[in-house]
């Protein structure tokens, strides 16, 4: 009895494993237009196609013999590309639009901070503490978010060439 499971799921995996058989016609109507199908519609304007399958599997890619960071594939040779001039300078671009950036969060983030500061100086007899959390927890997703995106901006800025 034991014996008979492995026995049984071997020919199960066996008939999964094998290819799919089938024929393949082109039919042409009378319009002339194509159809391509695993149905034989009519004999006299139907042709039966010869499909090899194309069963060979390209090697592994052996990581060790890519640079760290190289491009999987290579670029081809009409794609455009910019100049280490003009790179440059979209850089710079790009790094004072992120500096201007970065400064506005820091207001923001001040600015945040100073409001929770203001909303703090209410007596703490004034309200129970579940209602006073409550109150107090949007200004500190506000100053939770923009920390966040100070963080995020100067990674950026730490990444940019």
């Amino acid at each position: 009895m034991m014996m008979r499971f492995p026995v049984v799921t071997l020919c199960a995996g066996l008939l999964l494993a094998t290819p799919a058989w089938g024929q393949v016609y082109r039919c042409t109507d009378a319009e002339g237009r194509v159809t391509i199908t695993n149905v034989l519609i009519d004999k006299t304007s139907c042709k039966r196609m010869q499909i090899e399958a194309d069963t060979t599997v390209p090697p592994p890619i052996d990581s060790s013999k890519r640079r760290p960071g190289a491009a999987s594939t290579s670029t081809p040779p009409d794609y455009p590309s910019v100049s280490a001039d003009e790179q440059s300078i979209r850089n710079d671009a790009r790094r004072a639009i992120l500096n201007q950036e970065l400064a506005d969060e820091q207001q923001r983030l001040e600015s945040a901070r100073n409001q929770l500061a203001t909303q703090e100086k209410v007596p703490p007899g004034m309200e129970d503490a579940e209602r006073r959390e409550t109150r107090l927890r949007p200004f500190r997703e506000t100053i939770a978010r923009h920390e966040r995106n100070i963080e995020d901006l100067k990674r950026e800025l730490g990444d940019l060439r």
